[in-house]
């Protein structure tokens, strides 16, 4: 399906002479309905266009011609563009046409939400609304992935789109997390309550203006004692900067930008430590026990040298389980092969930064999500599992994810099959940048990732025993 808005191609095949391709061609390409609409025509080496509907919109693609190729593009996609299009060709050989479908679809990216808050003053009333094509089913679930009825209503939009609304309302007071998703594309967004949840009018209204006045007071006041103790001096970072030195001097205004980008990076670097930190922190205390250890330790040790092999029936290192940067890695074996055991030894030289029997050390950050029991976003899930809901937002982690490649996902048990979490895997494989990525899975749940990778994207762990 081609995005609305977007532009596409359309094209069909012909025999050409090579000396010269439109001699003697003839190209037509005609919108089907009842009653059939010419897009535009080649004739005599002269290009005219006929529909008003597509005035503006369409062109041949002139330099295909010589490859044996008759190709449309259409720009600014409509929903009215779907339908058939019938390419005829005539040429010195003979005459001949193809039809082609075209289907033009709006996914509801943009999501907006809002907040309104019931008389009673105990409830809010959380409202998703979006527009796109074809008419989208709207899915609300909590942070326990618990289901919530929604009013949903759909009303025509311009450009022939779908304005699709849909609200539900929960407690103002209880802490939990409520995710609306459109199905149709799996775009979706999340509401934080009660932590979005606006001060309510009132008292309030007339206390807040004071305290700015008062705030704003005692700032001119701070202000003007340290003008008064720095007046005539910069701080050494400016200073420094503003020295002469020839060419190279550079303007007060540069070097308080380079500053500021300074103090930002500072700030970035910080986030990331306390999330890598905090990552830790978790495997250690729930993932990675005494017996865990002492199990992965075993089994790395004893049974993964015999049981880990490539496409090829060829023994592999653990250290091959490290996808390269901005590659996928997928595993495959049986129930109770050991697939988690294989996590947790990544995890546990990751956490503990000791390469026993892998070095993951250098990776700055590695998410870990069991997939088990997955059933919504990827990463809202993520954020469950290891209790970041307070801490970062869904889009915030794919970021961090995405923007180095010192980075792993980590999908432990994946099986397609749910719409929000294949969706969202699938949006973040596109985007990942040099994200690596490493998946586990039993054979055949995971068909659909597995045509997207080479025969050297796919790890295969066998069976040997029921230890582990």
């Amino acid at each position: 399906m081609s995005e609305y808005g977007g532009n596409v191609v359309l094209g069909c095949k012909f025999s050409s002479q090579p000396e010269n391709p439109q001699n003697g061609l003839k190209v037509i390409w005609h919108w089907m309905t009842s009653n059939p609409q010419e897009v535009m025509r080649l004739e005599d080496s002269v290009e005219s266009f006929a529909s008003p509907k597509y005035h503006g919109r369409v062109k041949l693609l002139s330099d295909e011609l010589k490859n044996g190729w008759a190709k449309l593009q259409i720009s600014d996609l409509r929903i009215t563009d779907s339908g058939s299009y019938q390419c005829f060709i005539q040429t010195t050989e003979g005459h001949d046409y193809k039809t082609i479908s075209l289907s033009v679809g709006a996914p509801y990216k943009s999501i907006t939400k809002r907040i309104e808050t019931t008389a009673e003053g105990d409830k809010v009333v959380l409202t998703c609304q979006s527009e796109g094509y074809p008419e989208s089913v709207v899915v609300w679930q909590n942070g326990n992935l618990q289901e919530h009825h929604p009013n949903t209503t759909t009303k025509p939009a311009p450009d022939n789109l779908f304005k699709v609304t849909s609200h539900i309302e929960v407690s103002s007071t209880e802490k939990n997390n409520y995710t609306c998703n459109f199905t149709k594309d799996g775009y979706s967004a999340t509401f934080h309550i009660p932590d979005e949840i606006l001060s309510p009018h009132g008292k309030n209204d007339v206390l807040i203006p004071v305290l700015c006045i008062g705030f704003l007071l005692a700032a001119l006041g701070l202000g003007m004692v340290t003008y008064k103790h720095k007046k005539g001096s910069r701080s050494p970072s400016t200073r420094n900067c503003l020295v002469d030195d020839g060419e190279n001097s550079t303007s007060a205004t540069a070097c308080l930008k380079r500053d500021k980008e300074r103090e930002l990076e500072e700030i970035v670097i910080t986030e990331e430590e306390n999330l890598r930190s905090h990552l830790k922190a978790r495997y250690s205390e729930f993932s990675l026990t005494t017996k865990v250890r002492c199990d992965c330790d075993n089994f790395a040790a004893e049974e993964l040298p015999h049981r880990l092999q490539n496409n090829e029936g060829l023994h592999v290192r653990l250290q091959d389980l490290l996808p390269k940067a901005g590659k996928v890695l997928l595993l495959e074996g049986p129930s109770s092969s050991g697939k988690t055991t294989v996590a947790n030894i990544l995890l546990s030289s990751w956490t503990d930064g000791a390469p026993k029997f892998f070095d993951g050390s250098f990776l700055d950050l590695l998410l870990y999500v069991n997939c088990s029991a997955l059933r919504g976003d990827l990463f809202e899930e993520a954020r469950t599992q290891l209790s970041l809901i307070d801490k970062v937002s869904a889009e915030e982690l794919r970021t961090a994810l995405a923007k180095s490649d010192k980075t792993l996902l980590l999908l432990d048990g994946y099986k397609e099959g749910n719409h929000f979490s294949d969706e969202t895997l699938r949006r973040f494989l596109s985007d990942r940048g040099s994200c690596r990525v490493l998946v586990t899975s039993c054979p055949g749940d995971c068909p659909v990732l597995k045509q997207t990778l080479t025969t050297e994207g796919t790890l295969k762990l066998h069976m040997q025993s029921g230890k582990y």
